[in-house]
């Protein structure tokens, strides 16, 4: 029996190249769509998909803006802490302050401690209690004495106070006048004027100033918060933590890992708005 004969197509030569036409422009069709698609992917990407600011617009900030704002509004915090300076040889205080902190003011008050104040036993001064009983006895009895609770205390000793100081790369402190000082324990002489002042410079600076009674102690306040002015910057927000490693690290203070995360973002909040509210007071 004869075999069935196969399908043949028969075409001619200008068919067999359209047909190879056609084949060939949808190849490349498909590959330049392809193309275009990943291009416009990339794009967006790099544009975090935000296709107003990918085609030239201005990108939409609105919302972050009021969110950040009301997340520093619903942010409250109000705390107070007690910070020294204590000679590392003898063990007294070289000079001491209270500071109080409130969000979402954006506060900050400084108080410079008259070392000779009197504590609730009538006994001993600021300075005897601390040179005979630490930190955290005087700190209860600075608690009688003022009425109200303080969260914690941060301290420092001669060769700490300088460490952190160099650790941010001296302090922009305004000096209100020219100093010549000439003692028997150090020598300040200083330029009137704001300048970057050294650990070792500002160090005497500070205790130059607490030899000017009353006026000297408000000067050592105004230091201290143009101190919290160099730390508390916008682009130290993400150091924070680090920083809190470094002081904890280095100084003397009853503040944990803990204290730390729990005020945090009020700290941020400081860093990215600064200080918008700043007090000196004579009395605590």
């Amino acid at each position: 029996m004869a075999k069935r004969p196969k399908n043949i197509m028969f075409r001619t030569q200008k068919q067999s190249e359209d047909r190879g036409f056609k084949r060939f422009s949808v190849i490349f069709a498909s590959c330049v769509v392809i193309i275009l698609i990943v291009s416009c992917l990339a794009i967006l990407k790099k544009y975090d998909f935000d296709v107003r600011t990918a085609m030239g617009g201005e990108p939409e900030t609105t919302t972050e803006a009021v969110s950040q704002e009301t997340t520093q509004l619903q942010l409250q915090a109000d705390k107070t802490y007690f910070f020294w300076c204590a000679d590392s040889e003898k063990g007294g205080l070289h000079f001491a302050w209270i500071v109080n902190f409130r969000v979402p003011e954006m506060s900050a008050t400084v108080c410079s401690l008259p070392l000779d104040m009197m504590l609730s036993d009538g006994a001993e001064t600021l300075d005897s209690s601390f040179k005979k009983y630490g930190e955290n006895a005087t700190v209860d009895s600075l608690e009688k004495v003022l009425g109200y609770e303080i969260d914690g205390y941060i301290g420092s000793d001669d060769e700490s106070f300088k460490a952190m100081i160099n650790y941010f790369g001296g302090m922009n402190i305004t000096v209100p006048e020219q100093i010549e000082y000439r003692g028997s324990e150090y020598t300040v002489i200083l330029i009137k004027g704001r300048q970057n002042l050294m650990a070792d410079t500002l160090f005497k600076y500070m205790r130059y100033l607490g030899t000017l009674g009353p006026r000297g102690k408000k000067l050592q306040s105004a230091a201290l918060m143009e101190m919290f002015d160099c730390v508390f910057k916008e682009k130290n927000t993400a150091k924070a933590e680090k920083y809190f490693s470094k002081l904890s690290n280095t100084v003397r203070t009853d503040l944990t890992i803990v204290d730390f995360l729990e005020s945090k973002k009020s700290i941020e909040a400081f860093m990215q708005g600064g200080i918008k509210d700043k007090n000196i007071v004579e009395s605590p």
